[in-house]
C-alpha cells in the first residue's frame, strides 16, 4: 500500500510540474531522456536500469523516479516527443511558401535534425519497430499514425513539385516519397551525431542527390 501511495504522490507531482512548464523541469526531463537513449543503445532495454540512466544523466535515482515511473515510461516519452517534433517540423515545411526544391530540402533537414536531437531513441525504435516490449497498444497506434503522417507530408512536398512541373520523375509521388523516407530511415544504421558529418550535412547531401535526378538539366 505504501508503494502505491508513493507512486501516486510522485505521479501527481510530475503532472503538476509538467503543467507549470517550468524551464528547469523541462531541462532535467530532457537530460533524462537523452541519457536513457544512450544507455539503451549500449545495454539494450533488458540491460538498462534506472540506476544506469541516473548515472549517465548525473542525477540520483530519486530524481529520475520523480520524472518517470519506470524505464519503459522514459522510452515511450522519448519516442512520443521525437515523432511529435518531427511531424510538427514537416507540417511547417509543407505549409511554407518555399519553392518545391527548397521544400524538399527543408523536409529532409527536418527529419535528420529530429533524428539528431532525439538520438539514439528514434533510431532504436526504427530498428526494433513495434516489437519493442515497452510499446503498448495506445503508443503503437500513435506511432502508426505519426509514421503515416510523416510519409504523407513528404509526399505532399513531392506532389507539389511534380504538379508545378519542377520535379521530373517517372515515379508516382507516393513511391518517390517512400524512396526519400526509406533513405532517411536507413540512416539509423550508420549516422552518429558528433562525427564527421552533422545532420544538416547528411540532409544536404541526400537532397543534392535526390534533386539532381529530378530537376531539369
Amino acid at each position: 500500500m505504501a508503494d502505491v501511495e508513493r507512486q501516486s504522490t510522485l505521479a501527481m507531482k510530475r503532472d503538476a510540474a509538467n503543467k507549470r512548464k517550468r524551464p528547469r523541469y523541462g531541462a532535467k526531463r530532457e537530460a533524462i531522456l537523452k541519457a536513457a537513449g544512450l544507455v539503451l543503445e549500449k545495454n539494450g532495454f533488458a540491460g538498462t536500469t534506472i540506476e544506469a540512466i541516473a548515472r549517465e544523466a548525473g542525477l540520483d535515482r530519486a530524481t529520475v523516479y520523480y520524472y518517470f515511473s519506470d524505464k519503459g515510461a522514459i522510452f515511450r516519452a522519448a519516442i512520443h516527443d521525437g515523432l511529435t517534433d518531427m511531424v510538427k517540423s514537416l507540417e511547417e515545411v509543407a505549409g511554407s511558401d518555399e519553392q518545391p526544391e527548397a521544400r524538399l530540402r527543408s523536409s529532409i533537414r527536418a527529419v535528420m535534425r529530429s533524428f539528431e536531437r532525439y538520438y539514439p531513441t528514434l533510431y532504436i525504435y526504427l530498428r526494433s519497430g513495434d516489437s519493442a516490449t515497452v510499446i503498448d497498444d495506445d503508443l503503437n497506434q500513435e506511432l502508426i499514425d505519426s509514421g503515416r503522417r510523416y510519409e504523407d507530408l513528404v509526399e505532399r512536398v513531392v506532389r507539389y513539385g511534380v504538379t508545378e512541373g519542377v520535379f521530373n520523375t517517372s515515379l508516382p509521388p507516393k513511391v518517390f516519397a517512400k524512396s526519400v523516407t526509406g533513405m532517411l530511415n536507413w540512416t539509423s544504421h550508420w549516422f552518429v551525431p558528433g562525427g564527421m558529418l552533422t545532420a544538416d550535412d547528411v540532409a544536404d547531401g541526400m537532397a543534392d542527390m535526390v534533386l539532381s535526378g529530378v530537376l531539369p538539366r
